[in-house]
Parts: C-alpha cells; sequence; structure tokens
C-alpha cells in the first residue's frame, strides 16, 4: 500500500509542526514503534526519506523465524504473538496458525547429523528432525535425490514486505502521520534533542526522537564516528514463480559455521573480495507465500550489482531445486541489512544525548524480532524502563563477539 504523506500534493500548511515523538525510518521497525507508541496516545510523526519498507523490510526473503540465538528467542516468541494480534486487526495480513517449518539442507548425510545434535541441545523447544535422504524425498519431492536435512518446527511465511505495510496501515488508522520522500536528521540542542529537520529545511519540534534507519541509524546518531556499532550488510533476492508447486517449508542450505550467522557471513565474503575470487560466496534459501516464492541470498560488504550475482544465485538454487531452471523470474532487489558488532540490536537512550532513543542493528532478524524491539523501544521512551542489557544502545561496545 502507498501511504499518503502529508506533503505529497506540496501543500506545506498540511506538515505538522511539533509532536512528541518523532520516528525516523519507515521499516518494520519504525512503523510497529509508531503504531505502538501511538496506541499509548503519543502524537507521533513518522519520517521517511524514500518509501515505507524501501530497504530491507520490504526486500527480505520472507519469513518470520526463529533467530537461534537465546537473547533473541524471547523477541521472536513476542513478535509471533503481536504479529497474530496484527492478523487479528488487519484483513490484509495472515500468519500461519503452525510454523511451516525450516528446512537446513545439507549433501553430507553425517554433518546434518551432527547439525541435528548440536540443535537438539541448542534450541529443544525447535524440535530438531534428522532427515534422511529417503525420507526427504517424501518430505519435499521437488529437491534433487540424496539431499540430507534438519527441520525445524519454525518458519512462518509471508510475501517480504506484507509485514512493514500492516504496521504502516495499523499507525496511520492510530493517527501517526506520515511524511514520506525527504531524509531527516536529529536536532540536537546542549546535548538534548529538540526534534527533526528534514532535507529541505523543514523542522518538526519534538522532544523525543526515534531512529530507526536500519544500517544508516549511526550516522544520524553520531555523525562525529564515535558510536558505530551497525554497519550495512547487502543481500540480493529474486522473487520468482516455480512451474510447479512450491516447497511448503522455508530452505536453507545448512553450514554450519555461517548458517544465521549474518557477521561470519560478511567476513567470509569480504575475503573473498580482497582474494579477488570471481564469485562471492551465497547461501541457497527460498521461502513462498501467496504464490511467489523469494530466492537469496548474499551477505556482502559491498553493493552489490544484482544483474551479477542473480545468475550465481538462480544457478545454484538449481542444484538443490531443479525446477528453479524453469522459474518465472519476476524482478530482483538489493537491499543493505543492519548488521551489528554483536549480531543483536541497540535499542534505548543513544548514548550521551537526552531524548534521542535508537531501535536498530537486526541484522537478518528485522522481520522475526522487529515488533517486539519497538515494544521495547517505545517502554524506554514511555515509561523508562531499561532494555535488557544485552540489547542495550548503551553497552559498550569493546569485545563485542557475535553469538
Amino acid at each position: 500500500m502507498e501511504h499518503a504523506t502529508a506533503d505529497s500534493d506540496g501543500d506545506l500548511a498540511r506538515r505538522p509542526r511539533v509532536a512528541d515523538i518523532v520516528v525516523i525510518g519507515g521499516g518494520i521497525i519504525g512503523c510497529a514503534a509508531a503504531a505502538i507508541l501511538a496506541d499509548r496516545g503519543a502524537l507521533v510523526v513518522l519520517v521517511e526519506a524514500t518509501a515505507v519498507g524501501a530497504g530491507a523490510s520490504g526486500r527480505n526473503l520472507g519469513a518470520i523465524q526463529h533467530p537461534f540465538d537465546p537473547v533473541l528467542a524471547p523477541l521472536y516468541r513476542e513478535s509471533v504473538t503481536r504479529y497474530r494480534a496484527l492478523a487479528a486487526e488487519h484483513g490484509g495480513f495472515r500468519i500461519g496458525g503452525e510454523p511451516a517449518g525450516l528446512l537446513l539442507l545439507n549433501r553430507d548425510h553425517a554433518a546434518a547429523a551432527a547439525q541435528a545434535g548440536r540443535l537438539a541441545r541448542a534450541v529443544p523447544e525447535l524440535r530438531p528432525e534428522l532427515v534422511d535422504p529417503d525420507a526427504m524425498i517424501e518430505l519435499e519431492p521437488s529437491l534433487v535425490p540424496g539431499l540430507a536435512g534438519v527441520l525445524l518446527q519454525t518458519g512462518y511465511p509471508i510475501p517480504p514486505a506484507a509485514a512493514t505495510s500492516a504496521w504502516a496501515d495499523l499507525a496511520g488508522r492510530r493517527g501517526v502521520r506520515f511524511l514520506v520522500g525527504s531524509p531527516a536528521n536529529p536536532v540536537i540542542e546542549r546535548d538534548r534533542v529538540a526534534g527533526v529537520q528534514l532535507a529541505d529545511g523543514y523542522s518538526i519540534a519534538a522532544d523525543t526522537v526515534l531512529v530507526a534507519a536500519g544500517p544508516w541509524t549511526p550516522t544520524l546518531v553520531d555523525r562525529d564516528g564515535g558510536w558505530q556499532p551497525i554497519t550495512p550488510t547487502w543481500g540480493v533476492t529474486i522473487q520468482l514463480r516455480l512451474p510447479e508447486d512450491a516447497p511448503r517449508r522455508i530452505l536453507e542450505e545448512d553450514e554450519v559455521d555461517t548458517v544465521n550467522r549474518a557477521a561470519v557471513a560478511t567476513a567470509r565474503a569480504a575475503q573473498a573480495i580482497d582474494y579477488g575470487e570471481p564469485e562471492p560466496p551465497s547461501l541457497f534459501s527460498l521461502a513462498s507465500a501467496a504464490g511467489i516464492s523469494t530466492l537469496g541470498s548474499t551477505f556482502l560488504p559491498i553493493e552489490p550489482d544484482p544483474s551479477f550475482l542473480e545468475p550465481l544465485l538462480l544457478h545454484r538454487a538449481a542444484e538443490f531445486l531443479p525446477a528453479m531452471a524453469e522459474a518465472e523470474i519476476i524482478g530482483g532487489r538489493v537491499c543493505a541489512r543492519p548488521q551489528s558488532v554483536d549480531g543483536r540490536p541497540f535499542i534505548g537512550q543513544a548514548p550521551g544525548i537526552d531524548g534521542l532513543f535508537v531501535c536498530a542493528g537486526h541484522g537478518p532478524w528485522g522481520i522475526s524480532t522487529g515488533p517486539a524491539s519497538a515494544a521495547i523501544a517505545a517502554r524506554a521512551i514511555l515509561d523508562g524502563t531499561a532494555p535488557p542489557p544485552e540489547l542495550d544502545a548503551r553497552r559498550p561496545l569493546t569485545n563485542l563477539v557475535a553469538p
């Protein structure tokens, strides 16, 4: 859905001049936070530079799934609950009653068995189940023969932009004003936020600003470069229609040291680029919803050329799913994920500036954990509730290691 903006028709008089809270960023975090804040009575303006869901929040794989991290797992569970409430309020958004399942694929049966054991110890609530090659044929007959895997009870496929659009719609119905099409920066006066200024010079006064601008959050919070815990990792996805029934489950190529650890995959890609390897590494992943399949993905340290990577992704995918060779390509998309230094988001009061809050750094888990993260940010703003220490925006940046 396109969201009406206060200045889309050039009528500057209709723009809001004051707000209780200004949210910068029209992704899943910003839209969910705006809706939650407005529901509690705040006068909220959301400012987005380009379009709602223009980044990773609209160009993701299209899956809500467990993040394989004990700190983020509660955010996933709460987010699923909030998505169910959203679906009850928003007729156009749907989430399955039960997870479709996440299938980690491996050509090595012994490696799959070892992974099943590790996951049984790490995430027993997902009920990891080893799938041998014979059982795989029954489970997902469209896959090439000979694959083993681990089936996990997680994964709700949704169209990539559906969640963000539904939260934005809900925010609008709750009175949030959207200003879309002009970048904004926080206005800081004597170490306190005073509002935001748009690129065209227009200002909105506010005592509180929440920056939820994904990988661009640090440049808005600290323009001197002292607080830079989040960097962009670039991904390419392809949307397509398969010539036969799509796999029911979310599929992901299983590599023990990279699965669900974007920072590791990004480091590997950076090394490949440094050594001049002709093809950057990628992991096959596929999620299907509403008749469309989304193929991914890469974790790259620099913005890629999609025309170069799309054939690579399709070729690799056909090694797992032969029907990929005859798929109808709808389009390819590039986005930057906000990768944090330790794989966990930064939520709450920004360092050193009163009234300035952040909620960013979710890496590939924005859709899966975003609504709960937005609720934590809303409580920090309205109630003064401190986020969990492992997620607090003011936690030390030294000696952080990806989980």
